[in-house]
C-alpha cells in the first residue's frame, strides 16, 4: 500500500532535514549511554570509598583517650547515617571489631564481597549495573584501605538496598543533566548543519528541479552565493552548467528552425537547379561565342549550388540510427571513393594494406571518407568543383594532364583500434578556421562552400564510436586522422 507523501516514513525517506534530526537524536542517545555506563560504575566505587574513609575516621575517634573518646551512641548514629552496618579494622596483624552487623537469626541475607584493591574496569561496570537492577536487601562486605592509612585494611558491611537507591538517584540525575546538555548541543549542531549544509543543498535541489521543468527560462538559472567552500563551488559549477545548457538549447532551437526551413527550401531549390543545369547544357552548344564563353561559368555555379543543396539535405536528414555493420575490405572502399572523386590533375594514392578489414557500416563510412577526400581535392585545386554525381566538372576537359597535387589514404592498427589517415598536398587550413572546423555551416573556407563535409564525416565517425581529429595542417598539406574501434586483420 502506498504511503501518503506527508507520512513520517515518507518524510524520513525524502527530507534531508528529517534524516539529520533523526541521526542527531540517535547519536545523542548513544552519547548518553557512553557517558552514563562508566559514570554509574565510578559512582559505586566512590560510594564504597567514602564509607571506608568514614568508618576509619569513626574507629579512630572511638579508640582515643577515655576523656576524648567519642560516645558510642554518636558513633552508631554516624554509622547509621552512612548506611554502614558493620566495621572491622585490621592493624598490625590485629583484627578489631568496631561495629557488628545485626544479622537476622531466622534467615541471614546473602553476603557479597567487594575488594576495592582488585577491581577490574569490566567487573566494576558489570557489578554496578547488576546492583541497579537487583532486588532484595543483601549485604555487601567491602574491603579497602583508607586514603591516608594505606597500610591498614578496613572491612565494612553495607546494605545493597541503600547502595541501589543511591545509584538509581545518581543515574537519574546524570541522565537528566546529560540530556539537557546533549539536547542543547544537538540543537545547536542541528541548527548549524541545517543552516550551513541542508538549506544550501535544498536550494540547489529546488533549483535543479525548477530548471529541469523549464530550462528555457533564463530566470531559473541559479545565482551563486558568496560562499567559497565546497557548497559555493557546487553552486558556481551548477550555475555555469545551467547557463551553458540554456545557451545550447537556444542555439539548438534556432538551428532546428533554420534547418527545417533550409531543408524545405533546399529540396525545392535542388529541383530548380537541376532544370537550370539541363538548360545550361543547351547554352553550351550555342553558336554565339559570348554565350559559349559564359556557359562554363554558369555550369560551375550551378554545380556548386547543387552540391550545397545536397549537403544541406544530407546533414538535415542525419539522426540517430542503427548502423548496419559488416566486414569491409578497407582498401576496396578507398578505391571506390577515389573513383567517385576522380579529378584531372589530382593523384589519388591508396596506401591501405589489402589485408585490413574493418567492421563498420559501409554506406556511412563511404560518406565520411568521400567528404574528406572531396574536401582535399577542392583544397588542392580551388577552381575544380566536384559535382553531385562525384565526377569531374565541365571544365575538366580543358585542364592539363600535369598533376598538381595528391590525396592519399593510409591505415594502421593501434592499441585503440584502427587509425585511418587522409592527407593532401594542399595549402593547409588557416589557423583562425581550425577552431570551427567541425561545426556545421562554419567550417568552410572556400567560396560557395557549405561547411558540412567535415561536420557530416565527424558525425558518422562518432556514431561508430570513434573520433576524427585534425592531425596537422600547414604549407605541406593537411592530414586528418580517424580512429575507429574494433580492428581486424585477415
Amino acid at each position: 500500500m502506498l504511503l501518503p507523501m506527508n507520512s513520517p516514513k515518507s518524510l524520513a525517506q525524502r527530507s534531508l532535514s528529517t534524516k539529520l534530526l533523526l541521526l542527531t537524536i540517535v547519536f545523542v542517545f548513544l552519547a548518553e549511554i557512553v557517558v552514563l555506563i562508566p559514570s554509574v560504575s565510578k559512582q559505586r566505587i566512590d560510594w564504597f570509598e567514602a564509607r571506608v574513609e568514614a568508618a576509619y575516621l569513626v574507629s579512630l575517634a572511638l579508640e582515643g583517650p577515655r576523656n576524648e573518646m567519642m560516645d558510642e551512641t554518636v558513633a552508631r548514629q554516624l554509622f547509621s547515617t552512612a548506611n554502614i552496618l558493620g566495621v572491622t579494622v585490621n592493624q598490625d596483624d590485629m583484627r578489631m571489631l568496631i561495629l557488628a552487623p545485626e544479622i537476622d537469626p531466622h534467615g541471614p541475607p546473602r553476603m557479597h564481597s567487594v575488594d576495592l584493591r582488585e577491581q577490574m574496569p569490566d567487573a566494576m561496570i558489570a557489578n554496578a549495573w547488576a546492583t541497579i537492577f537487583s532486588t532484595g536487601d543483601d549485604l555487601i562486605q567491602v574491603s579497602g584501605a583508607p586514603r591516608f592509612a594505606e597500610e591498614q585494611l578496613v572491612d565494612i558491611v553495607v546494605s545493597q538496598q541503600a547502595l541501589r537507591r543511591d545509584l538509581q538517584l545518581y543515574a537519574r540525575n546524570i541522565l537528566a543533566l546529560s540530556l539537557v546538555i546533549s539536547s542543547l548541543t544537538a540543537a545547536l549542531v542541528f541548527w548549524a548543519l541545517n543552516r550551513m549544509i541542508v538549506r544550501p543543498v535544498k536550494r540547489l535541489t529546488q533549483n535543479i528541479m525548477a530548471f529541469e521543468a523549464d530550462p528555457d527560462h533564463a530566470g531559473r538559472i541559479l545565482v551563486p552565493s558568496e560562499r567559497h567552500d565546497e557548497v559555493g563551488v557546487a553552486e558556481k559549477s551548477l550555475a555555469a552548467m545551467e547557463r551553458s545548457i540554456h545557451e545550447l538549447l537556444n542555439e539548438r532551437r534556432r538551428l532546428a528552425a533554420l534547418g527545417a526551413g533550409i531543408s524545405k527550401i533546399s529540396h525545392d531549390l535542388r529541383n530548380i537547379l537541376a532544370s537550370a543545369q539541363l538548360m545550361s547544357d543547351r547554352l553550351a552548344k550555342s553558336e554565339d561565342p559570348s554565350v559559349r564563353k559564359l556557359s562554363p561559368r554558369l555550369i560551375s555555379a550551378l554545380d556548386r549550388a547543387i552540391v550545397l543543396s545536397r549537403d544541406t539535405l544530407a546533414f538535415g536528414r542525419m539522426e540517430a540510427r542503427t548502423l548496419s555493420k559488416e566486414p569491409i575490405q578497407l582498401r576496396d572502399l578507398v578505391d571506390e571513393v577515389f573513383d567517385d572523386t576522380a579529378a584531372m590533375g589530382i593523384a589519388p594514392v591508396n596506401n591501405v594494406a589489402e589485408d585490413i578489414v574493418i567492421h563498420a557500416d559501409r554506406t556511412q563510412l563511404y560518406r565520411s571518407l568521400f567528404n574528406l577526400v572531396r574536401n582535399a581535392v577542392e583544397a588542392i585545386s580551388p577552381a575544380l568543383t566536384v559535382n553531385g554525381a562525384g565526377g569531374a566538372n565541365s571544365g575538366a576537359d580543358d585542364a592539363s594532364d600535369d598533376q598538381i597535387g595528391a590525396v592519399s589514404v593510409s591505415a594502421k592498427e593501434t592499441e585503440a583500434g584502427l587509425s585511418i589517415i587522409v592527407s593532401d598536398t594542399g595549402p593547409g587550413i588557416p589557423d583562425h578556421a581550425r577552431g570551427e572546423l567541425f561545426e556545421p555551416f562554419k567550417g568552410s573556407q572556400k567560396p560557395g562552400g557549405s561547411g558540412l563535409g567535415v561536420a557530416i564525416a565527424a558525425e558518422i565517425i562518432r556514431a561508430h564510436g570513434g573520433k576524427i581529429i585534425l592531425a596537422s595542417s600547414g604549407g605541406d598539406g593537411t592530414k586528418f586522422e580517424i580512429t575507429l574501434p574494433g580492428k581486424r586483420t585477415i
